[in-house]
């Protein structure tokens, strides 16, 4: 698979564009309304990125793969990891005890999926037609359920797996760093 190609490239250019903004309204701040904002602006790029698909579909089974497996979650993924954020500056008020029952909840949803995760960090490809191209498999109970993840288009059976648990795992080293800071 050639992420170079010239087709990813404005996916690609998206996705900074997207990182660049997230560090802007971000900027060091951690609290819900920026935590929102986060989210709102994620959602518009993912939408923007469905623009970026052809009207005809993919080129081929590898390019939908491709799309499905890599550059739909990285999109998907800042959405879920913002609601996350989000939840927790709300319900959290600080309060490290929070940090720590989420800590051992995201553990534990993690043991329990470890084995797509092992497939995803692993590279591994024998699952991907099934998972990643459209109309290869039945919609499984996701992983992690991404509310605007419901368009038959942009979806696939596994992409919201793979976002969710980029979110969960970015989630799971956030609350690590907010208990440490918070000497425990």
């Amino acid at each position: 698979m050639n992420i170079q190609h010239p087709m990813w490239q404005p996916i690609i250019f998206l996705h900074q564009e997207l990182q660049e903004k997230l560090s802007c309204i971000c900027n060091g701040e951690s609290d819900e309304k920026v935590f929102a904002e986060a989210v709102f602006a994620a959602e518009a790029y993912r939408k923007r990125l469905y623009a970026l698909i052809p009207a005809e579909g993919f080129a081929d089974t590898t390019d939908e793969i491709l799309f499905f497996k890599m550059f739909k979650p990285l999109f998907s993924s800042e959405g879920e990891f913002y609601q996350r954020l989000y939840h927790a500056a709300v319900f959290s008020v600080g309060n490290v005890s929070f940090y720590v029952d989420e800590l051992k909840r995201i553990e534990r949803l993690l043991a329990h999926n470890a084995s797509f995760a092992s497939y995803y960090h692993n590279g591994q490809t024998c699952e991907d037609h099934a998972w990643f191209a459209q109309g290869q498999a039945p919609m499984p109970t996701k992983l992690i359920l991404l509310e605007w993840e419901t368009d038959p288009r942009y979806t696939s059976a596994r992409d919201s797996w793979v976002a969710g648990l980029i979110a969960v795992e970015r989630y799971r080293d956030w609350l690590k760093t907010k208990i440490n800071g918070q000497g425990h």
